[in-house]
């Protein structure tokens, strides 16, 4: 009848390292999952360029409107997600088809 008690006092503490090693597991997925990414507060990409791609969008003309339209959206979507670069690049697509230059204050140290 030792045997038996000899297991049995041994289950908690094998309980109590399966636990802490489960617990560690989940709390290394949950520290290296990727957060929802924000935007840059300050970014120029997801703020002037955005402000000035969909104020030449909504002055174009119609035929080339919806296509601007498109992609800010898109700029919108990828800021959104946290990539700005790739936002900067639909913002001045947009920014061309409505013929309008890309404000030069910030954009050579948004581009880098």
């Amino acid at each position: 009848m030792t045997n038996r008690l000899s297991s049995f006092n041994r289950f908690p503490s094998a309980f109590a390292i399966v636990a802490a090693s489960a617990l560690a597991f989940t709390g290394l997925i949950a520290s290296t999952a990727p957060a929802h990414a924000q935007p840059q507060s300050g970014d120029y990409r997801c703020t002037a360029l955005a402000e000035q791609a969909r104020g030449a969008a909504d002055t174009v003309q119609s035929g080339k409107q919806a296509s601007a339209k498109r992609f800010v959206a898109a700029g919108n979507k990828l800021c959104e997600a946290g990539n700005e670069r790739a936002a900067a690049k639909q913002y001045r697509t947009a920014l061309k088809i409505a013929g309008v230059a890309e404000a030069q204050g910030d954009s050579q140290v948004a581009s880098r």
